[in-house]
């Protein structure tokens, strides 16, 4: 009998099961498959349809004699995204139905991480210019990435290289800590980690750290405590830390402060960081953050 091409791909589905028509389970990193770049498209455009036909959530930049939500939007990536000019006479307005065809060309068409900048861009500028769970976008979205496995995921507003939910909770659940210096610190490593043209994975080490030496400055009540200092005087205020962790801990901040490392005088000395290097350190940062301001909970 003559073997017929697949027509459909069911993720989990009957076919799936028994080891015929499979989906594809490798991590995507360096491209996306056609099956992962039809359903980011299809996503995209319901996040579209809900906010800007349906408008049911509050449009921050509303404005009497405003132009609508879709209309800004259309404006917008139409310059900063796809740098053209903004050329509809006045009184004139775009559709976002118009403007997503061309989205979806880029999403249909073009390089991965060209995929992934205008995703950013579009869930960026909804968030941002929407309330009332807004941010939901992002969790659309990254369900899509975690099924098709594709080796990003959006992480406090940005799309970077997690490949792990447990990362991914560690990092948000450090980033929601109710530290305002900790918080800081984390999402500027983010920031760093997530930024793949200009590689800056030596900062995002430096400011990973700096968050867990900042909770520790609060637990120990002393604003000058280097994170060395700090992790000694945790037991002082309550915080039975296993030997072995503190040791651990010691060492890599050891690591990010000696002669060659990560927060010694800026420029002086060349540190060459690895992107998976900076990674380790914000989730084992970030899980030490949680930690601590678990135990310290139970102190207070």
């Amino acid at each position: 009998m003559e073997e017929k091409t697949p027509s459909i791909h069911v993720r989990g589905g009957f076919s799936e099961s028994i080891g015929m028509s499979p989906c594809n389970r490798n991590i995507q990193v360096d491209d996306l498959d056609n099956r992962t770049r039809i359903l980011l498209s299809n996503e995209l455009f319901r996040i579209f349809e809900f906010f800007f036909e349906h408008d049911v959530c509050r449009y921050v930049g509303f404005h009497v004699g405003s132009l609508s939500p879709a209309n800004e939007f259309c404006k917008s990536i139409i310059s900063n995204v796809f740098n053209e000019r903004n050329t509809l006479p006045s009184g004139y307005s775009y559709t976002w139905r118009t403007v997503f065809e061309k989205i979806n060309e880029v999403i249909t068409g073009a390089a991965y991480n060209e995929v992934l900048d205008i995703i950013w861009y579009c869930c960026d500028w909804i968030v941002k210019n929407y309330e009332d769970n807004a941010k939901a976008v992002y969790t659309i979205i990254n369900t899509v990435l975690e099924q098709e496995f594709v080796g990003y995921r959006f992480v406090q507003g940005k799309i970077i290289a997690v490949t792990n939910k447990i990362e991914i909770d560690e990092i948000e659940q450090a980033c929601a800590a109710p530290f305002k210096g900790c918080q800081s610190h984390l999402e500027k490593a983010v920031t760093f980690l997530s930024d793949r043209d200009k590689k800056d994975y030596k900062n995002c080490i430096k400011e990973s750290i700096s968050a867990v030496e900042s909770v520790c400055q609060i637990i120990t009540e002393s604003d000058t405590a280097t994170l060395g200092t700090a992790l000694k005087k945790l037991k002082e205020h309550g915080l039975q830390i296993h030997p072995a962790l503190e040791s651990a801990f010691g060492k890599l901040y050891g690591y990010t402060s000696d002669e060659g490392g990560i927060r010694h005088c800026e420029g002086l000395f060349v540190s060459n960081v690895s992107f998976e290097e900076a990674k380790f350190m914000l989730v084992s940062c970030s899980a030490f953050v949680n930690y601590l301001i678990s135990e310290y909970g139970k102190e207070i």
